[in-house]
């Protein structure tokens, strides 16, 4: 951060809300990897048929990707635009001008990682679940 003298106090107070978001996101991520595998388990027999009808495998792992990034994604750019929006009026009102625009940027990474998580981690179970013995009925 080229230039940017910080507080020791305030730097402490960015670090904290730093690993607090992260931390935050860390359950959601898990939340979303519990959700996301007992939606799969209840779909298992129509993964199978769509798989037997011709269903490209990846065109199910692309709507596994699609189902855990744009929650995400929304949440992501409703709290950056948000939290840009609110800091830039406090700024405002105190007279004094932003040093770094940039700092909202690892939670929006960490953001990313979740998504990509998610989906990786969902995507073992799919592929199990796609097999042809999921046709079967009891």
């Amino acid at each position: 951060m080229g230039g940017v003298v910080k507080d020791n106090h305030y730097a402490t107070v960015e670090k904290g809300l730093l690993i607090g978001a992260v931390a935050t996101l860390a359950l959601i991520a898990a939340s979303m990897a519990v959700t996301t595998a007992e939606q799969l388990r209840e779909r298992k027999r129509l993964l199978s048929v769509l798989v037997a009808f011709g269903t490209r495998r990846s065109t199910l792992g692309w709507s596994v990707l699609w189902q855990t990034a744009v929650p995400v994604v929304l949440g992501m750019a409703l709290a950056v635009g948000g939290g840009l929006g609110m800091g830039w009026a406090m700024l405002r009102l105190l007279h004094k001008s932003v040093q770094d625009w940039w700092s909202f940027a690892p939670v929006a990474g960490t953001g990313a990682a979740v998504i990509l998580a998610v989906t990786v981690l969902g995507l073992v179970p799919l592929w199990r679940m796609m097999r042809a013995d999921g046709l079967r009925s009891e």
